[in-house]
């Protein structure tokens, strides 16, 4: 049972799990690594994110909520106008720029923007890593079911997921949100409802060509159930699509996210799709709240779909350098 240790990636068998755990496969896998500069940035920055996001309390300069207040520099002056402020010696800081104070301004509530940046993170990454957590497991599991029975119930649960994947993403994701309470849960399920079908189609097809497998006959002779066989030897030779699809879709659903938040089709709370919502209405007057914003949405899903690329070149046998 020796080559139940293949590692299949595709439609082929390639090193055992013995050779890769030698240490000279470890030193080739570091070499590999190394050659991937990208991946490396990529993985850096989502450690940054990480931590910002763990450590919110920690790294925020001022509460995300806290308006400031400035001297008003009418105070005291005659005016006719009864809209003017000069008769309050305090004025909100609002659409402040970039300074020692406020390192990235503030906001049209007059609201530290770095703060809330830091606490987007948190918002952000929770909710991907969530729903991608219960897509990828849902749609792993239903993925080698299907594939290793095949037969009806492959072609039925195939159309089954044609009727899901007809709908554009974007688009089912505001159906279910706006027709259940927006909470964070359901923003949770219903992006993992999304992400699941695909999921599953890549590791059914993966599980197809794993299930002719000489080890996989091999262990059918021996009397393995087919659920050992499944969640056994063709589970463990799925990791490495798993592993990338989890890491790439996490920056598709960061996207999905801001944008929900962007169409106020989110719940309450700080989100760096908001954030982008509001400063659009001061592009001209304060560019650097749209900017920021968009630029922590841009970076994050840079840093995910470079780290994706880089461990799929690693993972794959047939990409190595």
């Amino acid at each position: 049972m020796a080559a139940a240790g293949n590692i299949a990636i595709g439609t082929g068998a390639f090193e055992t799990l013995e050779e890769l755990q030698r240490p000279g496969q470890l030193r080739r896998a570091v070499r590999v690594w190394l050659r991937k500069p990208l991946g490396l940035l990529g993985f850096a920055i989502i450690l940054v994110l990480a931590l910002m996001a763990t450590f919110a309390p920690l790294l925020q300069r001022y509460e995300p909520d806290q308006p400031f207040q400035v001297l008003n520099p009418n105070y005291g002056a005659a005016s006719s106008d009864v809209y003017s402020d000069s008769g309050d010696q305090y004025t909100l800081d609002q659409n402040a720029g970039p300074s020692m104070k406020h390192w990235l301004g503030t906001d049209d509530g007059a609201r530290d923007t770095w703060s809330r940046i830091v606490w987007g993170a948190r918002r952000s990454l929770t909710i991907s890593v969530t729903s991608l957590l219960i897509a990828v497991s849902t749609g792993t599991l239903l993925g080698i079911v299907s594939g290793y029975f095949g037969g009806l119930f492959d072609t039925l649960f195939q159309r089954l997921l044609d009727s899901v994947q007809a709908f554009p993403p974007l688009l089912l994701v505001i159906l279910a949100a706006t027709a259940f309470e927006l909470s964070v849960r359901n923003i949770v399920l219903t992006l993992a409802l999304v992400g699941a079908p695909q999921v599953s189609r890549l590791v059914r097809g993966n599980t197809l060509a794993l299930r002719e497998m000489p080890y996989i006959e091999a262990g059918r002779v021996v009397g393995a159930t087919s659920w050992r066989i499944m969640f056994r030897h063709i589970l463990p030779n799925s990791w490495a699509i798993i592993i990338v699809v989890f890491t790439i879709g996490i920056g598709t659903v960061i996207v999905t996210e801001a944008a929900l938040s962007f169409l106020a089709v989110s719940p309450p709370g700080i989100s760096w799709g908001y954030m982008l919502f509001v400063g659009v209405s001061f592009i001209q007057s304060s560019p650097w709240q749209s900017l920021m914003a968009g630029s922590a949405i841009t970076l994050a899903v840079l840093a995910f779909n470079l780290l994706g690329d880089a461990l799929r070149d690693v993972l794959d046998p047939r990409l190595r350098i």
